[in-house]
């Protein structure tokens, strides 16, 4: 019988809406990895790393994630230039724990609404395999803006844009909801990072953590 590669190489030419048929067939298709395959001491390696990473963290950190499944090696390849992380959200703290932001659908979150849970369930040592946290200065008013942002979107229910499409804002890609909020907090600033004149089209996650703005506050990378 004729075996297929998963994923065929990243092409720069291929439409938006093509991630938009990757996530379904994948996402639909091919099933998860069994949580009760991944080893407890792996398990205990990441829970004791990221602890360990939250007394770094700041509110409006950017937090990114690799995920070990076919999904997010589909997100990976989207990136422009670095494939190190495949998924990332806004850290802010409340109440003396640290919540993500973050924009996500297919099975992961089935109604499509901008995601807020603990830092420890998006860092889920049984789905990824490695995380980092990033910064970009903002100052007292920058931050206050940040956080009115995302508060506004959270409680508008903002929906994931599985098409892909920078240029609308009433749905969002993980990538444009971070990109977005920190530039409307910064003033535009950020603006002429944005790419409209090649594939893929708008902001990718590596724009992000690459960005000379963003300084690396903590990478971890896990190995079972």
């Amino acid at each position: 019988m004729k075996t297929y590669s998963v994923f065929p190489p990243f092409n720069k030419r291929w439409p938006a809406g093509y991630l938009l048929l990757l996530f379904t067939v994948y996402a639909c298709q091919l099933p998860a990895k069994k949580k009760s395959d991944v080893p407890a001491a792996y398990i205990n390696q990441v829970n004791s790393r990221l602890q360990a990473a939250k007394s770094l963290i700041q509110s409006g950190d950017v937090i990114f994630r690799n995920g070990t499944d076919e999904v997010s090696a589909a997100a990976r390849s989207m990136n422009r230039t670095d494939t190190s992380f495949s998924h990332c959200g806004l850290l802010f703290i409340e109440y003396d724990s640290v919540f993500v932001y973050h924009a996500l659908g297919g099975r992961y979150n089935p109604d499509m609404k901008l995601v807020r849970e603990p830092v420890e369930n998006f860092c889920n040592p049984r789905e990824i395999n490695s995380f980092g946290i990033y910064r970009y200065t903002l100052n007292p008013g920058q931050l206050v803006e940040l956080k009115k942002t995302v508060s506004r979107h959270y409680a508008n229910g903002l929906r994931f844009d599985m098409y892909f499409n920078y240029e609308s804002d009433d749905q969002m890609y993980c990538s444009e909801f971070v990109f977005k909020s920190l530039n409307k907090s910064l003033n535009g600033r950020l603006t002429p990072f944005v790419r409209l004149d090649t594939l893929p089209f708008g902001v990718t996650t590596d724009d992000i953590y690459l960005n000379p703005a963003c300084k690396l506050i903590k990478k971890e990378i896990f190995i079972q």
